[in-house]
């Protein structure tokens, strides 16, 4: 019946896949990789990231800090087994990827919570400040990981798409349908198919349907189109928290006729960021910490003129920020897997029309695209802020003083912001073993959910390098229980 059988079929080589084809190769079974990209143009998530891990140094605590910032999305014991699972993170990426070097980086992003002193953020050789990830830090992550699949020889499909799973007449998932070069195939699974596909970032009808806003944009894998969400609910799946994301504000651009999304740095400090009508609207701070939470300041809605009055939003600067280094990042997102090289000086994305400028505020809001009235309301507020910073004067929105620099030194430029970030994590629902369920709360036999696909996480973000270790965790977890270990003769940690 099928081309090729497997004992696990892995759809994604992402950090989740990765994590289950090592576990299942570990465990002497038989695995493959289906990947959508060709090998010439793999831009996983991963590769996008900054290479921050979530790790946890105490499990009880750390549960207790999941679930808090689940806010009753996500079942407490999902939550703890992803927090015993990232106390074991460290060792596993020593023992298991080796040549890392993960160093301590970061905290949790809500650290008022109950159980935050447990979480604790690696990364490739470190960072010196929490703000600033190691240059390169999720390439290199990702360059161990594909170090460590080529040493275990798992076989990898490129260009590989996922299209439909195959049931039994029990319902159990048995394999899979795949379109590979433009010839459909059929792959078999004996354990199990772990989706570790990605989340619908790049599909327009999801998006619109599920998020909390709409239009909304993201930087990470380009090719996460919600291939998963339609093969598990095609196989009866239920799904959660379909209106949650990774957030904050960012830039979403037309290059040569093709839409690029960038993580966008407002640092350093000499920032304010206007609604449509050209007042401030929050605490920019949060944006320029790369806080994930400054996502929710901008879905306000006005039902009275059915308007959303901060999509997008408009960030004004100065020429001292423009000629201190580019917008974005050179270790995330687009830049980072060689989608587009961004300028040092910002001046190739002035000639685009990307960054607007302008002799006055008023003139770059315009050229950024705000009516001439709200440009005029923002050279008010730029006013009002500048005498605040002058004037010494505590900040209404509660921006911290050493941020309260003011926007004097023309040309001015504005640039508007969107409501997006790196991910969505809605997707089929899962247990703590990473078996997704149905309709009515019961695993479908043979189907497994790791990483962006349906992540075990909820309103709030928990911190730098939660998607990576939510990932690497439910990969492994995913891949143990549908290889049955007792019947395959090895241990929990899937050594001989």
């Amino acid at each position: 019946m099928f081309d090729q059988t497997y004992d696990l079929v892995v759809v994604g080589y992402g950090a989740a896949g990765t994590a289950a084809a090592i576990t299942a190769c570990d465990a002497g079974a038989s695995v493959v990789l289906v990947e959508k990209n060709p090998e010439h143009r793999h831009t996983p998530s991963t590769r996008m990231s900054g290479g921050m891990v979530m790790t946890v140094t105490d499990v009880d605590a750390g549960a207790r800090y999941l679930d808090a910032c689940a806010s009753d999305m996500v079942p407490f014991d999902v939550s703890r087994g992803w927090a015993e699972r990232a106390a074991c993170l460290p060792k596993w990426f020593e023992d298991v990827i080796g040549g890392l070097d993960m160093v301590a980086s970061a905290g949790a992003e809500h650290p008022g919570f109950d159980g935050a002193e447990a979480i604790v953020a690696v990364q490739p050789g470190g960072v010196a400040e929490r703000l600033v990830a190691a240059a390169g830090g999720g390439p290199r992550l990702f360059e161990g990981l594909a170090a460590a699949v080529n040493r275990r020889k798992i076989p990898i499909l490129w260009d590989t798409a996922a299209s439909r799973l195959v049931q039994d007449t029990d319902g159990r998932v048995t394999g899979l349908t795949a379109t590979r070069s433009g010839r459909s195939i059929s792959l078999g699974a004996r354990c199990g198919v772990v989706l570790a596909c990605g989340g619908y970032e790049f599909d327009e009808e999801l998006k619109r349907d599920h998020l909390r806003t709409y239009p909304v944009y993201f930087y990470g894998n380009p090719n996460n189109t919600g291939d998963g969400v339609r093969m598990a609910a095609g196989a009866g799946a239920s799904m959660w928290h379909m209106n949650q994301m990774i957030g904050r504000a960012i830039g979403h651009f037309d290059l040569d006729g093709q839409p690029i999304n960038f993580i966008i740095g407002i640092n350093p400090a000499g920032y304010v960021i206007c609604d449509r009508a050209g007042n401030r609207f929050a605490n920019e701070h949060h944006q320029a910490l790369l806080r994930h939470d400054f996502y929710y300041d901008l879905l306000a809605y006005d039902p009275a003129t059915n308007t959303q009055p901060r999509v997008p939003c408009y960030w004004f600067f100065d020429e001292s920020r423009r000629l201190a280094g580019p917008l974005t990042y050179a270790h995330f997102g687009a830049v980072a897997v060689g989608l587009y090289d961004w300028s040092d000086d910002n001046s190739a994305e002035i000639e685009r029309g990307w960054i607007a400028p302008g002799s006055t505020i008023a003139e770059a809001a315009m050229a950024a695209g705000m009516t001439e009235e709200a440009a005029k309301q923002a050279e008010a507020t730029v006013d009002d802020y500048n005498h605040a910073c002058h004037a010494d004067e505590p900040d209404p929105w509660g921006r911290p003083a050493d941020t309260m620099v003011a926007i004097s030194e023309p040309p001015y430029y504005c640039v508007a912001l969107w409501p997006g970030g790196s991910n969505t994590t809605g997707g089929p629902r899962r247990d703590r073993h990473g078996r997704i369920l149905d309709a009515f709360g019961d695993p479908i036999g043979g189907l497994y959910g790791a990483g962006e696909l349906g992540q075990a996480s909820g309103v709030l973000y928990p911190g730098d390098g939660s998607n990576l270790s939510e990932a690497f965790c439910f990969g492994q977890i995913a891949a143990e229980h549908a290889l049955n270990y007792k019947a395959l003769g090895v241990s929990k940690s899937g050594n001989r």
